[in-house]
C-alpha cells in the first residue's frame, strides 16, 4: 500500500464512530516509517480540528482506518496537547 492511498481515508474509533479523514502523515524518510497520522475533523466546514494519532493507535487498515481507542480519549489527548503548547508559549514570552 502506498502512503498516498491513506490520504482522505475515513477514520473510525473502536466503537465505529467516524472521527474524520486522514489529512497528513509524519514519516521518517530514511527508515520509511510512519510515526504520526493527522486526522482532520470538521463539521461541514464550520469547525476544523486536527487530531494526531500514533501508529500504535491503529487496529486495522481496510476501507477505513479503524482505531483501538475511543473518540473521547483522542479528544482528551488533544486538550492536553493544547495546554502543553500554551504553557510552552507562555514560557517563551
Amino acid at each position: 500500500m502506498k502512503v498516498s492511498d491513506f490520504f482522505g481515508r475515513r477514520v473510525l474509533d473502536k466503537k465505529a464512530n467516524e472521527i474524520g479523514k486522514v489529512a497528513d502523515m509524519v514519516i521518517k524518510p530514511k527508515e520509511g516509517i510512519i510515526t504520526t497520522i493527522i486526522i482532520s475533523t470538521s463539521d461541514f466546514g464550520l469547525t476544523r480540528k486536527d487530531i494526531e494519532i500514533e501508529t500504535a493507535d491503529i487496529d486495522e487498515v481496510g476501507d477505513y482506518l479503524l482505531l483501538n481507542v475511543e473518540k473521547a480519549e483522542l479528544e482528551v489527548r488533544g486538550e492536553i496537547a493544547l495546554k502543553k503548547e500554551k504553557v510552552r508559549l507562555d514560557i517563551k514570552k
